[in-house]
């Protein structure tokens, strides 16, 4: 990518974001590594994230590599690792970044961001294979009514009690858990 277009995606990311962060430039240069190690995907869930952290970056990953929440391709299990690995679900080719710490030793926050957006990616991640399997494709499951509230629910996401149904929080809310 030339330098101005690669300019205009950053600025495309940011406003997406809504700011300007060394997080969201971890998560630009992620996904940039994953895009050139796996490729482009269809746009739809070809390509495939699991992040370990929720911070800033996984917006830019959203934006940049079309692995959303919504569409069930970008997982998040909050590890508290800036760690993401990312599939091609056509061959099941994968790999794991880590972020390499103590990256950020002496530089102030704005030095720090301009610097993960310069630096070879070599320079700013290991790369491993996935530790985590390809997660399966999003699929539509039925919808049960909560007899508490009365309110739609996702089947894998209710319980049974006492033979009706229940969503987890009217669940808990009887069963008393938290």
């Amino acid at each position: 990518m030339n330098r101005d277009k690669k300019a205009n995606k950053y600025d495309e990311v940011e406003r997406f974001h809504g700011h300007q962060c060394p997080g969201l430039a971890i998560g630009i240069r992620a996904s940039e590594l994953a895009l050139r190690e796996l490729g482009e995907g269809d746009g739809d869930e070809e390509l495939v994230c699991i992040s370990e952290t929720d911070m800033c970056g996984v917006d830019a990953i959203q934006y940049m590599t079309n692995c959303t929440l919504g569409k069930g391709n970008l997982v998040l299990h909050h590890y508290g690792k800036v760690a993401f690995t990312f599939y091609r679900r056509r061959d099941g080719k994968g790999v794991r970044m880590v972020l390499r710490p103590n990256l950020n030793m002496e530089m102030d926050r704005e030095e720090y961001r301009l610097y993960l957006l310069k630096a070879p990616l070599e320079e700013l991640f290991e790369l491993g294979a996935p530790r985590e399997e390809l997660p399966p494709k999003a699929f539509r499951e039925n919808t049960l009514i909560c007899a508490g509230c009365g309110e739609g629910t996702m089947e894998s996401m209710t319980r049974n009690m006492d033979g009706e149904v229940y969503c987890l929080p009217c669940y808990r809310e009887r069963h008393g858990e938290r």
